[in-house]
């Protein structure tokens, strides 16, 4: 039986409350293996949540549970649910974090614009109400502690997710932009900053015709072509293309910071424009 637990958090490494989380996790399934992909989320950031779950998850053995505390609403009246996919449990607030996990599994148009989804059969769907699985009292501010953290031990050793909560039909879909295919260009964006300073896009290797020259336009720096790794012939201190591990395309500087030199955050528009 896989007893693997993940967790994502905007906790970050200063304060107790990941050791606690951990703590009752141990608790309760003693046996649990606990991967932490990231407690550095942005205060609040949903969207960087977001990008990094769906970069993440599918590293892990079938059927691991993810917890994924980035909850702006925590103590509100705001669901905290079970998504079971077929390969995954993901224990999350409602908010639209795992918008991009669910994507695969719901059957929309491009220009989808609801704020709920109903996932295909082959998901369920589950909104926690079972309070005796609760650590009691109940924190209204740390819900990652009293909720998520019991629940996860316990589903990691085998427990059922209807034992913790009673099955729903919607979540909230608010997924990451796409970017817009033009014939000669594509509109994306940059939607996350890596620790080294690397500008990923929304724009993904598939997108990208590989057959066209084509020239990289972010905020007037312009780029010619896509490269294969940061170390680029005279490249040095120079800005570089290339789709990097998440098979996103990213703007970065060998041996520098692409962020920090080009004052250029999540949210700025790039334009890749074919010759």
């Amino acid at each position: 039986m896989v007893s693997v637990i993940s967790l994502m958090t905007d906790f970050g490494s200063k304060d107790q409350y990941v050791g606690v989380m951990k703590s009752v996790i141990l608790a309760r399934n003693p046996a649990a293996s606990i991967v932490d992909i990231t407690h550095e989320i942005d205060p609040q950031n949903v969207n960087q949540a977001k990008f990094l779950t769906k970069c993440s998850y599918n590293y892990f053995p079938n059927k691991s549970v993810h917890i994924i505390v980035v909850d702006p609403d925590v103590g509100t009246n705001r669901e905290i649910i079970i998504l079971e996919t077929p390969e995954a449990f993901f224990i999350a607030p409602d908010n639209g974090v795992l918008s991009e996990v669910v994507r695969p599994y719901v059957d929309i148009g491009y220009d989808y614009s609801e704020s709920f989804v109903n996932p295909d059969g082959l998901c369920k769907l589950y909104a926690l109400d079972k309070e005796q699985y609760w650590n009691q009292p109940v924190s209204n501010t740390f819900h990652g502690r009293d909720i998520f953290a019991p629940v996860g031990a316990l589903l990691a050793n085998g427990q059922k997710p209807k034992q913790f909560g009673r099955l729903i039909k919607t979540m909230m879909y608010d997924p990451l932009p796409l970017p817009i295919m033009g014939k000669n260009l594509i509109e994306g964006e940059i939607i996350y900053v890596d620790y080294f300073g690397n500008l990923i896009s929304n724009v993904e290797s598939k997108y990208i015709s590989k057959d066209r020259d084509l020239k990289i336009i972010l905020q007037g720096i312009v780029i010619e072509n896509i490269g294969n790794t940061f170390n680029q012939s005279k490249t040095n201190g120079e800005f570089v293309a290339l789709i990097g591990s998440h098979n996103h395309l990213e703007i970065g500087i060998y041996k520098g910071n692409a962020a920090k030199t080009a004052k250029i955050g999540e949210g700025a528009k790039i334009t890749v424009q074919y010759s």
